[in-house]
């Protein structure tokens, strides 16, 4: 998992006094903490729901685990860390009420599916957002969790249960998917450049 950057602005206290406040429940405490972890964390959660509202409940349903959780939380490692395995298990828990997952796929091994690097000097961070938004929910999901969590296609099909197969397929077609958007998006923008 990657490291986060968080926010300094919302300090004027330390985050161990802002935990330690967290911990008597101080509802201001809990305010900074939440202002704190809200513009990295919020990412997370609209990668998973697709759009502000589900992405808001996710982050408000995290941070409610969070606030009760707070006494659980040993010091051992990183606190964004922690913070940031409740947001993504928050998220994963979301998807799984939306009971997206409920046939499996059969699983063909298939040639791997490649984007082209140079599509990457043409796309903002914020359109592969907007693309991998569009795509079917379930397939998203399993796509944030195996791209951006770290998960393996075991881990998937264990935590949404569903099978190896089945994982593998969604990273197989979130991949042709955002291949064949991105390919367009780059000849559209080739026609446009040679036009002008």
């Amino acid at each position: 998992m990657t490291e986060l950057t968080v926010k300094k602005r919302f300090l004027d206290t330390a985050i161990d006094t802002i935990i330690a406040g967290c911990r008597k429940n101080d509802l201001q405490s809990q305010q900074k903490l939440y202002k704190l972890f809200y513009p990295d964390m919020i990412k997370i959660c609209c990668r998973y729901a697709g759009d502000m509202d589900g992405a808001g409940i996710i982050y408000n349903n995290a941070m409610l685990k969070v606030f009760k959780n707070i006494n659980r939380y040993a010091e051992e490692g990183k606190f964004a860390g922690w913070v940031k395995t409740i947001v993504i298990n928050s998220s994963i828990d979301f998807c799984k009420q939306k009971n997206l997952f409920k046939r499996s796929v059969e699983y063909k091994e298939i040639d791997e599916v490649s984007l082209l690097p140079e599509v990457f000097n043409h796309v903002s961070g914020k359109e592969i957002q907007q693309v991998i938004a569009k795509l079917p929910a379930a397939t998203a999901t399993v796509f944030n969790m195996f791209i951006y969590e770290g998960y393996t296609h075991r881990q998937i099909a264990e935590i949404l249960g569903i099978g190896d197969g089945t994982s593998k397929w969604h990273v197989s077609e979130a991949k042709r998917l955002l291949k064949t958007t991105f390919e367009k998006f780059l000849q559209k923008e080739t026609r446009a450049n040679a036009a002008g």
